[in-house]
């Protein structure tokens, strides 16, 4: 692997290597915060921005990884839409950095 993960990136795979099999609006509560809710009722809880930020960092994280092939994104399959599981290949390097991360005693950047 040429280019290193970014934290976001490490945790979304961690986050499925955990549960297998990940939600959009899961992901957007780990990672950001931001807890699943009814649309009409998302502006007076969190700012469009804020909202709109996560998701898109949530989306530039996930194409990132589908690229290098370490997941698979699920369109349409659940009722929050987007879903994520790991590839093989994905398993492999979410093992070999919490792996190395434990030897070095350093901690996976966890919210």
């Amino acid at each position: 692997m040429t280019h290193r993960l970014s934290g976001i990136q490490e945790q979304i795979l961690a986050l499925c290597l955990e549960q297998k099999f990940v939600t959009s609006q899961e992901l957007l509560s780990a990672l950001w915060d931001l807890q699943p809710q009814e649309h009409e009722s998302k502006k007076d809880t969190i700012s469009k921005a804020q909202y709109a930020a996560g998701h898109a960092g949530l989306s530039r994280s996930l194409t990132r990884l589908w690229r290098r092939r370490l997941v698979r994104i699920w369109k349409g399959i659940t009722g929050s839409g987007t879903g994520v599981s790991l590839t093989s290949e994905g398993q492999t390097v979410i093992q070999g950095i919490l792996a190395e991360a434990e030897k070095n005693e350093i901690p996976v950047n966890r919210r």
